[in-house]
């Protein structure tokens, strides 16, 4: 390094030899120190973290609300419990819209609520970010966590899941394979389709009226379709014979009724559309720490492999066993439904299905 100053110093000469000779030498000098800094910072952070983690445990529970079908849910909580066993965790689970307005009205009131949640309704929680509503993340996990799924440096988008069609293997000896297909004069009265419980319903109805051709809304209602609120009741309608098709559905709402055995099956249209999972914790949270254990749990391999792993939804992380591609998953653009369009949508879709 000294024999490269002094090879630029006489080749520059004069005054600027002596002001190279000054900056190689800052250069050097930051390099050399950069890793110290880097050390020093890295201790620092563990043992801001592990300050969390000890209050968290001194908290001693969350309080966990999730959009999340059962069979995820069910192994998120185990894995938390199994990687966190001194803190308790309490679970609810309610279909997104509900599960919004249950958090906003625990806010309003000052009760006692939910720490932590998940939904698909990103808008939402983007909202509360820029309110200051949300805790950013602080753990180990948000330090190599992609910057394309950490929304507002709050929202944590934790799983994609693609949109599917639902068929009972017994009723439909010729299932379909696209949304046209559910057009088809046999499964008149035998469709369910869903309520609009959520911004990713609107977005599906109007992703499927755009794609399918103009009309295509009001020849699916000619089909007389059951309506239900959400994924879950539509499934399990399916797999019990109560209607045919699920026009509307989800994989973590079907696959586990298909892995025990129940009569149904489904495929992933395409093109298609897809949805997002926010994950995030509240300012307001009774627990905040805890709530920032459980936020960081999901964020590991092991808490993304816990929710991606059995072939139903995606996670943004990559090489996750089982997991979908997230890249292969178009989800739905949450700004595209400001309230006015959201509003004009609504009044339009019960005008044409109530």
């Amino acid at each position: 390094m000294s024999g490269w100053i002094e090879a630029t110093s006489i080749w520059l000469g004069g005054d600027s030899s002596r002001w190279v000779r000054l900056s190689c030498l800052s250069v050097l000098l930051c390099c050399l120190a950069a890793p110290a800094i880097v050390r020093a910072q890295s201790a620092a952070d563990d043992a801001a973290w592990a300050r969390v983690v000890a209050a968290a445990k001194k908290e001693g529970r969350v309080t966990y609300y999730s959009a999340a079908p059962p069979a995820p849910m069910a192994r998120m909580i185990d894995g938390f419990k199994k990687a966190y066993p001194d803190i308790t965790i309490e679970a609810q689970r309610m279909p997104t819209g509900p599960l919004i307005s249950k958090i906003d009205q625990e806010r309003a009131a000052k009760a006692e609520g939910a720490d932590v949640a998940n939904s698909t309704e990103i808008s939402w929680f983007v909202a509360r970010a820029k309110e200051g509503g949300l805790l950013k993340p602080v753990g180990p996990a948000a330090r190599s966590w992609p910057a394309k799924y950490l929304l507002d440096g709050a929202t944590v988008i934790a799983a994609l899941e693609p949109f599917i069609v639902t068929y009972n293997t017994r009723l439909v000896p010729n299932p379909p394979r696209s949304y046209a297909d559910l057009l088809r004069p046999e499964f008149k009265g035998k469709i369910g389709l869903s309520e609009l419980a959520s911004m990713a319903v609107i977005a599906w109805y109007d992703w499927v009226e755009k794609t399918q051709g103009a009309g295509y809304l009001a020849k699916l209602r000619a089909q007389n379709p059951r309506l239900y609120v959400g994924t879950v009741p539509i499934g399990q309608a399916v797999a019990s014979g109560e209607i045919a098709i699920g026009g509307y559905g989800v994989p973590t709402a079907t696959k586990s009724l298909k892995d025990s055995g129940a009569p149904i099956d489904y495929f992933v249209p395409s093109p298609g559309l897809g949805i997002r999972y926010g994950l995030a914790a509240f300012s307001w949270a009774r627990n905040p720490n805890a709530a920032l254990v459980f936020l960081d749990y999901m964020m590991t391999r092991e808490g993304q492999m816990a929710w991606n792993s059995s072939g139903e939804t995606a996670s943004p992380l990559p090489n996750i066993p089982g997991s979908l591609v997230a890249a292969s998953i178009d989800a739905y653009d949450p700004s595209l439904y400001p309230p006015d369009v959201e509003k004009k949508f609504r009044e339009d879709w019960s005008k044409l299905f109530k």
